[in-house]
């Protein structure tokens, strides 16, 4: 559910709860609610330091971002880690071989 929806369907709530009160009730109702809209609302020392504070991020994001340069030195690592791991991949006459050892430590503890 997106933020907009709960928003129309909490609106919606609150008028119904609102139809029910008496006249003072809702008064008190409705200075409650702007009371929490002026005690939330942004102000503009507030909204600059947001805004600087995203600024220091979007440069710090900058500054980490991966260079062509980079990228072709970690494809090349890539790469030589690859041919490593195939080189030591294991055979079927090396998997044979080794079922064959175990078979037999297990049946020299057997006796």
């Amino acid at each position: 559910m997106t933020t907009k929806q709960a928003f129309k369907r909490v609106i919606k709530k609150l008028s119904a709860v609102r139809a029910t009160l008496r006249n003072d009730e809702r008064e008190a109702l409705d200075n409650i609610i702007i009371e929490e809209v002026v005690a939330h609302k942004l102000t503009s020392k507030a909204a600059n330091k947001a805004a600087g504070k995203a600024a220091n991020k979007a440069s710090e994001v900058s500054a980490h971002k991966m260079t062509s340069k980079a990228a072709n030195k970690a494809a090349g690592k890539a790469a030589n880690k690859a041919s490593e791991v195939a080189a030591h991949k294991m055979t079927s006459k090396a998997a044979n071989k080794a079922a064959g050892k175990a078979a037999n430590k297990a049946a020299a503890k057997a006796t």
